[in-house]
């Protein structure tokens, strides 16, 4: 797979994963749930796969997105930007900032919450030195979200 077939993929499939999450954060009873990218063997490659959980309403999806695994970058790049551009200024669907854990369950990523208190952890099972660059753009863009909020409050509180 070329880089630039990848690209065009990736648009696709990070498209239907912000639909996956929106769907699963619109249901109206409280859920804890988990998409984990990852890696399969598939034919003669390795490919990029998304397993989906949502055990309240027993919901299991497992994806192979058709995307290399060589180029994982292309897909997470697109997913990170992605749920910026959807959920940071929504008024019912969050993201937090990216955060990772060890131990027992290792997480490396992001969770999108509602309001209801809906979690959906996003492990992108991951913390590779290319990988923390885009880590590092997400934040910076979320800082900056964050500080445009805390400016646009300030100027608020003083009138």
């Amino acid at each position: 797979m070329k880089k630039e077939e990848a690209k065009t993929l990736s648009k696709e499939r990070t498209k239907a994963i912000i639909e996956y999450i929106t769907q699963i954060l619109s249901d109206s009873k409280k859920v804890t749930s988990t998409m984990n990218f990852s890696k399969a063997k598939i034919g003669n490659e390795t490919m990029c796969t998304l397993d989906i959980f949502v055990p309240e309403s027993n919901f299991e999806r497992h994806l192979n997105l058709g995307i290399t695994f060589d180029h994982h970058l292309v897909l997470y790049k697109d997913v990170l930007d992605s749920l910026l551009d959807n959920f940071l200024d929504s008024d019912s669907i969050g993201v937090t900032k990216y955060f990772s854990t060890s131990g027992a369950r290792y997480f490396s990523g992001v969770n999108a919450v509602n309001l209801n208190g809906s979690v959906i952890g996003i492990n992108f099972n991951t913390i590779s030195p290319d990988f923390m660059n885009l880590v590092m753009d997400y934040t910076k863009r979320y800082n900056e979200f964050e500080e445009s909020l805390k400016n646009k409050e300030n100027t608020n509180i003083r009138r």
